[in-house]
């Protein structure tokens, strides 16, 4: 009887854990849906060794992805546009905002279910704690029409110095609502005198942290006949960890379009971490105009994956090779800015990370991923080169963050 009661007694305990955390029960409540949507698909139309390679195949894509440093904990890709039209009314003093519709938005999970879209938008800079404007929510389907029609009180001088944060999210019954990509809209990119409505389609993007925060110290210096010696000082003023705990930092450097990628040591638990390290890269002065310089500060998690702590980014058409630069640079979120991502999709290692996916996806390994799921399993990856780690749990093969 003892054996008996202290077996229940574990089992009340876990199981107040569980009522206790949250993210434990949408764990959970994930693996249940997918596996009874998984049972029916299999129900209906059985299931044949091309579903479960293609399956399999998007699982290393996901694993990939996670080692991607330019990607950080991003695992899927932000695909679709959505379409808007801006209007201005100068006499009521009202910047309108129709919400017209989406096209081509990704589908919400590995099993190709259709996301469940809505539309939030909100102003930056919020001087007025204006609260965000949200379309009523399309289920199931990745081309909704919306048609709504939004106010915003803004006055004209008000207009040359806001941008328009618009968000389309996938509404889960959660809470756990996932971004389907993000548009950042330059209001004074419109001019209502000459046009009073502005009607055009946008790219969707991946979210913008505008919670990065904090400085970078750098110096460049230029030595005949092409070196260029790039030096990282110090951060100043990064924002701590979500459980308040300093980060333990390092700043990638590369200049995409050479062959080089540096990065300097880990300084754990601080959040004014100081270097005074220097690399060199080869780089004759008539490439500066084409040439920019990324810092990518990272805080190391070896449990939950690296996160991003932001980039900085300096264009060589504007170095003076002869006086060199010394400079403080605000760190911010800038993995979604159409320049960057082209800059860092011409880099030897992402073009590696490219090419030695497909060598796995068409041999089938690691077996582990391609092989019968059973129970749980963690795959876990790391690539020296790019200073990157990542890894999967699964439990009977379905993905679980």
């Amino acid at each position: 009887m003892g054996g008996s009661h202290s077996n229940s007694s574990s089992k009340d305990v876990e199981e107040g854990r569980v009522r206790q955390n949250p993210q434990k029960i949408y764990g959970l409540s994930r693996l249940m849906t997918a596996k009874a949507e998984h049972n029916q698909t299999v129900a209906v139309k059985g299931w044949d060794k091309h579903d479960e390679n293609m399956k399999n195949t998007q699982l290393l894509k996901g694993l990939y992805k996670t080692l991607d440093p330019t990607m950080m904990k991003v695992t899927q890709d932000v695909k679709g546009e959505i379409q808007l039209s801006f209007k201005y009314d100068f006499k009521r003093s009202l910047l309108l905002v129709k919400v017209i519709k989406c096209r081509d938005l990704r589908m919400r999970d590995l099993r190709t279910k259709m996301p469940d879209p809505y539309v939030r938008m909100i102003l930056m800079p919020d001087e007025e704690d204006m609260e965000a404007k949200k379309t009523g929510v399309v289920r199931g389907d990745n081309e909704p029409r919306f048609d709504e029609i939004f106010a915003f009180r803004l006055d004209e001088l008000e207009l040359m110095s806001l941008k328009m944060i618009v968000d389309v999210l996938d509404d889960d019954i959660t809470g756990q609502d996932d971004n389907l990509g993000q548009v950042i809209i330059d209001l004074n990119s419109f001019n209502f005198k000459e046009s009073s409505t502005h009607t055009a389609w946008y790219m969707l993007a991946r979210e913008t942290d505008f919670t990065v925060a904090g400085d970078l110290e750098i110096t460049l210096a230029f030595q005949l006949p092409n070196s260029l010696w790039v030096t990282v000082h110090r951060a100043s003023n990064l924002p701590p960890r979500s459980d308040g705990k300093p980060a333990d930092v390092f700043v990638k450097i590369n200049i995409p379009g050479t062959k080089k990628f540096f990065q300097t040591h880990v300084k754990k638990q601080t959040l004014d971490p100081e270097w005074e390290e220097s690399f060199e890269f080869e780089v004759a002065k008539e490439e500066f105009g084409m040439r920019q310089v990324i810092f990518h500060a990272i805080d190391e998690d070896k449990e939950s994956g690296n996160e991003s702590l932001g980039q900085v980014v300096i264009n060589l058409a504007d170095f003076d090779p002869d006086r060199g630069l010394y400079r403080s640079e605000k760190l911010a979120d800038l993995r979604s800015t159409k320049c960057l991502r082209s800059k860092w999709a011409q880099h030897s290692v992402m073009q590696e990370f490219r090419q030695s996916l497909l060598a796995h996806a068409q041999s089938k390994t690691p077996k582990i991923l391609y092989g019968p799921h059973r129970g749980q399993t963690v795959v876990s990856v790391s690539c020296r080169k790019a200073g990157a780690c990542g890894k999967i749990r699964m439990v009977e093969g379905i993905p679980i963050k």
